[in-house]
């Protein structure tokens, strides 16, 4: 979880490798002073966390948190009254992403001490798949909590859209956190090969599944730019 406005009715969910640093940023300056902004690491000037605590000084609410636990924690009616959506990534993409953050990020790799390749990664097959964040299972079957995925790779217009609809039509996505993880680049799209990507697309077989996203499609808001 990363940020809930009562003031803008809405609940962002925060997944792994999608700019969700980027976008509570951004986010944090423009939300009420009661609304619920988490803390991120590391630190950034322009993000304030706030109301994220209980009486005792507890945190509640934290990053990454499931939308089961949101709605556990603000009550059932607040939570299906207000927009909820969450930001996924092309499963290949993200691993890759994933991995380098795993590599070069100090908070992360303290020490240096993971010095795995990307081929022994792919075959620890410890990949972030988020589905348990923004989905609960009943009789056996995912189920989205979310109103809405965006796509990362449209996210600056899908983001536009839905801040739009929530009473922020002047939000643009600006931040650029946690992009230097990925400037001693260890593997390309390009390089990964057909069985690692078959594997990485098998571990995500159920968030496909359930977001409905078909990644070899273009997202919509190109398909209309370009007909």
């Amino acid at each position: 979880m990363a940020i809930i406005s009562f003031r803008y009715n809405f609940i962002f969910l925060k997944t792994v490798k999608t700019a969700g640093t980027s976008i509570e940023a951004d986010l944090a300056s423009l939300l009420d002073e009661n609304d619920i902004v988490t803390p991120i690491l590391p630190p950034l000037s322009k993000h304030t966390a706030r109301n994220y605590q209980d009486s005792s000084g507890e945190a509640v609410f934290y990053n990454h948190m499931s939308a089961q636990k949101v709605r556990n924690l603000i009550g059932p009616d607040p939570f299906e009254r207000m927009f909820k959506f969450c930001v996924e990534r092309e499963p290949v993409e993200k691993c890759i992403s994933h991995f380098h953050m795993l590599r070069n990020s100090d908070l992360h790799n303290p020490g240096n001490e993971y010095r795995a390749s990307w081929q022994e990664y792919c075959e620890a097959g410890r990949f972030p798949v988020n589905l348990p964040i923004y989905t609960e299972m009943i009789d056996g079957q995912y189920r989205l909590l979310v109103d809405r995925v965006l796509r990362y790779d449209a996210l600056a217009v899908e983001l536009a859209e839905v801040m739009k609809a929530c009473g922020l039509p002047e939000f643009r996505l600006t931040s650029r956190a946690k992009s230097e993880y990925s400037r001693n680049q260890l593997i390309r799209k390009e390089d990964v090969t057909p069985a690692q990507r078959d594997k990485i697309y098998t571990a995500f077989q159920k968030t496909l599944d359930v977001t409905g996203i078909d990644w070899t499609c273009a997202p919509s808001s190109q398909r209309s730019e370009n007909p």
